[in-house]
């Protein structure tokens, strides 16, 4: 199976690197209003790596004629909806971010056995989650030369298959490639609310090309949180099912 995904917080090159880590929060309103009231970053400081916008709107382009199904998210586990039960998985990621190591456990050894045991599944580790599965095939990350996730390379070449780095002048899509499953991720906590409009020009061209809808309910899942409470509710179930079972027999 044939994965693009796409984040848009990849065209924020110039200048994601310097905002990227004040003020998170996981309410990306909450984040946006508490840069701008405590540091001195103003909107028109949000450059935009217009290269990298065409190379995801080309690609995104290229690959629509020949796919069927697309999906869009806020955040990017969300793509784990469309292919959680898919394997043998080839993976093409373009993204400011590797997505293997989210670096929220310390060592990179330590957020696998994470996902192993508890399923700590997120937005920034989707693709280790993917591989502890048994599920991907290959990773290959289009990323920036300027992300500081490239620490993250060599844990990925050790753990990921056939995982591959390389930015876009390195990277050659096959004209004839066929994807099986499209994602696009808007990613609002790392791309300013000044290009939020941007996810909206790659669903209506979506829409105008496919003549299909946009299904707006399922635009803001979120994986982690399905995974959050599972054991949780694993173990109500299994509760109720032996209260269940015990008034049977009573």
């Amino acid at each position: 199976m044939k994965v693009l995904s796409i984040d848009l917080d990849y065209i924020m090159s110039p200048s994601i690197e310097l905002y990227e880590t004040l003020q998170h929060d996981g309410n990306p309103t909450t984040r946006w209003n508490q840069l701008f009231d405590y540091s001195d970053f103003r909107d028109c400081h949000f450059i935009v790596d217009q290269g990298n916008l065409l190379f995801c709107f080309d690609v995104f382009l290229q690959a629509l004629n020949k796919c069927d199904s697309v999906s869009f998210g806020y955040e990017h586990d969300a793509i784990l909806y469309d292919i959680k039960d898919k394997s043998k998985i080839d993976l093409i990621n373009i993204d400011h971010h590797d997505d293997i190591f989210s670096g929220n456990f310390g060592h990179p050894e330590s957020e696998i056995d994470a996902l192993n045991k508890f399923d700590r599944v997120m937005e920034g580790n989707w693709g280790m989650w993917l591989q502890t599965k048994g599920r991907l095939k290959s990773f290959t990350w289009i990323g920036n030369s300027d992300s500081h996730n490239l620490v993250h390379v060599p844990f990925a070449e050790k753990y990921i298959n056939n995982f591959r780095f390389c930015t876009r002048e390195q990277y050659e899509f096959v004209s004839d490639c066929k994807f099986d499953q499209i994602f696009v991720c808007q990613s609002p906590g790392y791309v300013p609310p000044l290009h939020w409009h941007m996810i909206g020009t790659f669903m209506t061209v979506y829409e105008e090309m496919t003549g299909k809808k946009v299904d707006l309910k399922q635009y803001n899942r979120k994986y982690e949180m399905e995974k959050y409470y599972a054991q949780v509710t694993e173990y109500i179930t299994c509760l109720l099912y032996t209260s269940d079972a015990a008034d049977e027999e009573d």
